[in-house]
């Protein structure tokens, strides 16, 4: 495993490789653009330089950024009313196409950085079916891609199930996956707080094994190039997405000990989006338990 955790690249993105170094990390996730809002970042050339020299010199890989959280390539294709929450619609948008559009940044400003993906948030249904939703989230994957060219790649997250949101099971995944029909640059990112809140045991003895046996039957295990790793506030399959330290959670150490000592997950990076003992985020202490119950993960079986 390659641990690393998201950190900020506040102040320009060369600067979450120290962040990234500071912790230990091996791996790192990072945003590219503000994930609150369409406008993207503008990075310059020496930015750009300046993240591949510093990771090289790190010896940090694999690399991966998170897409904001405004995509949602589920959403219909039409123009809806927008404007900030709680307030008046101020103008409208078409949330499928910007989706498409920001994707497309992602992927580009990845292959710049020489990032292997961009981990993504699947989409939701927004009041039309599933079938449907998924059609449109398959068809803006693969013209984003094509849009894109370039390395860079697309790994699809599970959800935690809230809502209409999908890829809270792995069926959903894998007909998303089928949907784009570009297996070359699609890949799976597993979230550990969100199969927990969405009713996958991987805090039960041997859970972890079960779970991804059922991941390898309808998805292939191949294809999984992330894991975040996270514990849980809210119960199991609560189907809330609310993370929590490692080991303070309802997975606990024990869920999480399995979890990192299980023989399928050993050659993935494993990045952290835990809150931080100080709730400033992933930390050192986070780190050191990840890796201390690896250790004895892996010792146990």
């Amino acid at each position: 495993m390659r641990f690393g955790a998201h950190v900020s690249s506040s102040g320009g993105i060369s600067k979450a490789i120290g962040r990234g170094a500071e912790l230990g990390c091996e791996s790192l996730q990072v945003f590219t653009h503000n994930p609150r809002t369409w406008k993207p970042i503008n990075h310059s050339d020496d930015e750009i330089a300046a993240f591949r020299a510093l990771a090289a010199e790190q010896g940090m890989s694999p690399l991966v950024s998170h897409g904001l959280y405004l995509m949602n390539l589920g959403a219909p294709d039409r123009e809806v009313p927008t404007g900030p929450p709680g307030k008046p619609a101020v103008g409208t948008r078409n949330i499928h196409r910007s989706s498409i559009e920001s994707l497309v940044q992602h992927l580009v400003i990845g292959d710049a950085l020489g990032l292997e993906g961009v981990v993504l948030h699947v989409g939701s249904s927004k009041g039309s079916t599933e079938d449907e939703a998924i059609a449109r989230i398959g068809a803006g994957i693969a013209e984003a891609l094509e849009t894109a060219g370039g390395t860079c790649g697309v790994h699809l997250e599970n959800t935690a199930g809230a809502g209409d949101t999908i890829g809270r099971t792995f069926a959903q995944l894998r007909a998303v996956a089928d949907a784009v029909g570009r297996p070359e640059r699609l890949g799976f990112c597993l979230d550990t707080q969100h199969l927990f809140a969405s009713g996958y045991p991987v805090h039960e003895p041997g859970g972890i094994d079960r779970v991804l046996d059922e991941f390898d039957r309808v998805v292939g295990i191949d294809r999984l190039r992330c894991l975040h790793l996270n514990d849980s506030k809210t119960a199991f399959g609560s189907n809330r997405d609310r993370h929590e330290n490692i080991g303070d959670g309802g997975i606990g150490e024990a869920g999480m000990r399995s979890i990192l000592g299980c023989p399928a997950l050993q050659d993935l990076p494993v990045i952290l989006e835990v809150p931080g003992i100080e709730g400033t985020g992933p930390d050192l202490e986070n780190m050191a338990r990840a890796r201390r119950l690896h250790e004895e993960g892996l010792a146990a079986r």
